[in-house]
């Protein structure tokens, strides 16, 4: 019989309890018998039939279909190498860059990803010899590369977090600072905003997620944070009107 005993999001120890039954154990789990137990301190993450616990620090640890940030740190023959926070570093294919067919004698991957570039990827795999593999196919923005903008790096278990419940606190941040933010799953946010110090504004809102993440009331703190900012914004005439938010956004 398959038992659930935790719910999404909750803060465990070693040998908490988690599952039992047919439950696949992801990372930060182990298995006894036909039960299902956490191995870390950290959140629990429950997808499908899935069961993991995502430390509260350390590197982030890849799990298939997470979306991520990451920098090309190599260009190959075929491919190209991306840091993405994990210990290992990951190979991204030409082929699950480019739709069709490619000629990797007739073409220049620095045309397409060159080292430094930031791009948005999905995890297409990770096996028990820690390969990572990425693809961009079928990702925003082409996977990039992410032109601009600052990139940001918060613990990978805050990540839900700054996200907020149907993306209340991450859509409050962008509205109320009207830039563009990209949140990976490994922690990694990239902020691109039409002037810098609103970029700032809204990297002191994400820094302040992960400074607080287990405290209550940080959503109003974070409004209140920004709405002060943005007063002080429009007082030196860098802005000239503080977007409004609709009521019961950012609840």
């Amino acid at each position: 019989m398959k038992k659930i005993f935790v719910k999404n999001r909750d803060l465990v120890v070693p040998g908490t309890l988690l599952a039992q039954g047919s439950f696949k154990n992801g990372r930060g789990t182990f298995k006894e018998g036909n039960r299902l137990y956490s191995s870390v301190v950290g959140l629990v993450r429950v997808s499908n039939d899935t069961v993991s616990v995502v430390p509260l620090e350390g590197p982030y640890i890849p799990e298939v279909g997470d979306t991520v940030i990451g920098k090309i740190v190599d260009v190959k023959f075929s491919n190209w190498i991306v840091d993405i926070g994990a210990p290992y570093q990951a190979g991204l294919r030409v082929q699950d860059v480019i739709e069709g067919r490619v000629d990797v004698l007739k073409t220049d991957l620095r045309k397409i990803f060159d080292i430094g570039d930031i791009i948005y990827a999905k995890i297409k795999a990770y096996n028990e010899i820690n390969q990572i593999d990425l693809i961009t196919k079928g990702m925003p923005f082409n996977g990039g590369p992410l032109k601009g903008g600052q990139l940001v790096k918060i613990t990978p278990s805050k990540v839900p977090r700054l996200i907020g419940k149907g993306g209340s606190m991450i859509n409050m941040i962008k509205n109320l600072t009207g830039t563009r933010i990209i949140v990976g799953q490994n922690g990694w946010v990239w902020v691109s905003g039409r002037k810098e110090e609103l970029e700032k504004l809204a990297i002191e809102a994400i820094l302040k997620v992960n400074r607080e993440s287990h405290t209550q009331g940080l959503t109003d703190r974070v409004r209140e944070m920004l709405v002060k900012r943005l007063n002080e914004l429009k007082e030196q005439g860098i802005i000239e009107e503080i977007p409004q938010l609709e009521e019961g956004e950012g609840q």
